[in-house]
């Protein structure tokens, strides 16, 4: 009889284990992202074992999941059916209807219920409960009550004096809401400390954390630990391809992005998560081929998106703009950003750029563009210069003054324009013979690059001599004087164009205006040091020596060629 007693413990004993094992096998699952698997392994044991805390797991599953939002009916039809088998309520699953009520809006609702139960008798006294309760309030982003949820998990914590893992980490999740990086990160190192089953999710949640506060040495450590903890948790890999996005190391991040979907489900979101991955670590191949695998299952518009955008970075525009339009036909008005329009715009550009295109086909796709651009830009897409691309664009074409409108739109849409913003419009205005507006805008680069670059003080110079025709006062002196000395000694043979124009100007203006002819020979014989055969200063000088009496009227260089006019900074 002892024997027979012995072996019947045994056995309700291995009962038991197989079935903590198994929530905690779902549970990994679910930490893992393997939702099929944890959904499987969840309906399994209420099928196999119908309690009230397998209900409770499989209820919880529906809540923790991508589509806990469109699942929170299923979810309360099981929480309902754990209920229905104490004839006076099950406290757990009256906590997952509170759940429910918290993903519907109804957080008054929602606090009644966890009132009921944690509020008086037993359940004031089950940390356990306190602690789903806790949870309730952090399940979801779009209705939550982060402060409850830490006064619950602290009330957990006083009840039962051995602490519980998982409590820091729903109060970790509490402080994310909050927003409130340093108690996260306490909480998470608790959590650590206490050594939980599934440390690789406590570490993936800490590398989550790292990578949103730009802390990337942290990351690492966090992803290492996290795979090194469970080689099979998805999500390490999803972090530690984002960051590798960060360093711009694309071939890896793409690797691990592969990572990621080998170690989850396989299913059709499964594949759509890897496919948003793989397209921020720009590996558009396998973004393009995933998306066609999924095609028969998939709802989800962004694949639209997903394909356009990979298909104009792999240069084919006309596939690229018909799957973009695609998207913005069917996606919700909410989720049609500008940046949807910028690419198509941007698509068009490219068509107008291919060098065998029909001139009738270059205005339409310009205009296209355009428009596209226009209403990317009204959308206060920021994703791209946008306006910066077309006037490079009709730059190229030498249609300046198209140029000149989209670099003045471009440089309008910017909270602070720079130096060189400035310096191309000043030269395209320059270009289109505006010299009054080049001048004011030459100013504002020499504003900005102050006494550190010379070709600003040339440029204003060349506008404020040529907007005057006559010039008969030498109003441009100053900034020729100015340009001539910031010119280091070393690199004035690279500018001996440019020099002798500012020279030649210098000395025209002392021999004319200042009648003060040995200043003039100095500048001019500074000049011919530089550029022996510039014809004009050999005219001037024999005029001043009294050997041509007649002077030809000075005009400046204004091809502006040389080095100092091609890069800011040099």
């Amino acid at each position: 009889m002892k024997t027979l007693l012995f072996s019947f413990s045994v056995l309700i004993l291995a009962a038991l284990n197989g079935k903590a094992q198994s929530i905690d096998e779902g549970l990994k699952h679910l930490n893992a992202e393997r939702y099929i698997l944890a959904e499987k392994t969840f309906n399994d044991l209420v099928k196999s074992n119908p309690t009230a805390e397998n209900y409770f797991e499989l209820g919880r599953y529906y809540l923790s999941t991508p589509d806990a939002k469109e699942n929170l009916d299923k979810a309360q039809e099981v929480f309902t059916k754990g209920n229905a088998l104490d004839k006076k309520g099950n406290p757990l699953n009256n906590i997952g209807l509170a759940m429910v009520k918290i993903g519907k809006g109804d957080l008054a609702g929602a606090k009644i219920l966890i009132d009921d139960e944690i509020g008086k008798g037993k359940g004031s006294k089950d940390s356990e409960l306190i602690y789903r309760a806790g949870e309730a309030y952090t399940l979801f982003d779009w209705s939550n009550d982060p402060a409850e949820a830490i006064m619950l998990i602290d009330k957990a914590l006083e009840v039962k004096k051995i602490d519980n893992p998982q409590y820091y980490v729903i109060k970790a999740k509490a402080y994310n809401i909050k927003n409130e990086g340093g108690d996260l990160m306490n909480a998470l190192r608790n959590a650590e400390r206490l050594a939980p089953k599934d440390l690789a999710s406590v570490y993936s949640f800490m590398a989550k954390i790292w990578l949103q506060g730009k802390n990337y040495p942290e990351a690492q450590e966090a992803i290492d630990k996290s795979i090194a903890a469970d080689p099979t948790h998805a999500p390490a890999y999803y972090y530690k391809s984002s960051l590798l996005q960060t360093y711009q190391k694309w071939d890896e991040a793409a690797k691990a992005a592969k990572k990621y979907l080998e170690n989850g489900d396989g299913d059709c979101m499964a594949n759509l998560r890897y496919a948003k991955l793989a397209f921020t670590a720009k590996d558009f191949d396998n973004v393009l081929a995933k998306i066609k695998e999924i095609e028969s299952c998939n709802t989800d518009p962004i694949v639209h998106r997903l394909a356009g955008i990979s298909k104009f970075e792999q240069g084919k525009y006309d596939a690229a703009i018909a799957d973009l339009k695609k998207y913005i036909s069917v996606a919700s008005k909410e989720e049609i950003f500008g940046l949807d329009y910028g690419f198509i715009g941007r698509a068009f550009l490219a068509k107008s750029e291919i060098a065998d295109a029909d001139a009738a086909d270059i205005v339409t796709n310009e205009n296209l563009a355009i428009e596209n651009i226009d209403k990317a830009v009204s959308l206060n897409d920021t994703t791209y210069e946008y306006y910066t691309e077309l006037g490079r664009h009709f730059q190229e074409k030498r249609d300046y003054d198209n140029a000149v409108t989209f670099v003045e739109k471009s440089i309008n849409n910017k909270k602070k324009p720079n130096g060189q913003d400035f310096w191309t419009l000043g030269s395209l205005q320059y270009m289109t013979k505006n010299y009054e507006k080049a001048e004011a805008t030459f100013d504002k680069v020499i504003a900005s690059y102050k006494d550190t670059w010379a070709p600003p003080y040339l440029m204003s110079a060349r506008t404020k001599a040529y907007k005057n025709q006559e010039d008969t006062t030498f109003i441009a002196a100053e900034m020729y004087e100015k340009y001539t000395s910031l010119i280091p000694d070393d690199q004035k043979p690279a500018n001996a164009s440019s020099l002798s124009e500012a020279f030649s100007y210098l000395a025209a203006k002392e021999w004319l205006v200042n009648k003060d002819s040995d200043k003039a020979m100095v500048y001019i014989d500074e000049l011919l040091k530089y550029d022996p055969t510039y014809q004009r200063a050999i005219d001037l000088k024999n005029s001043i020596l009294g050997i041509e009496p007649e002077i030809e009227e000075m005009e400046g260089d204004s091809t502006g060629t040389d080095s100092t006019t091609t890069k800011p900074g040099k």
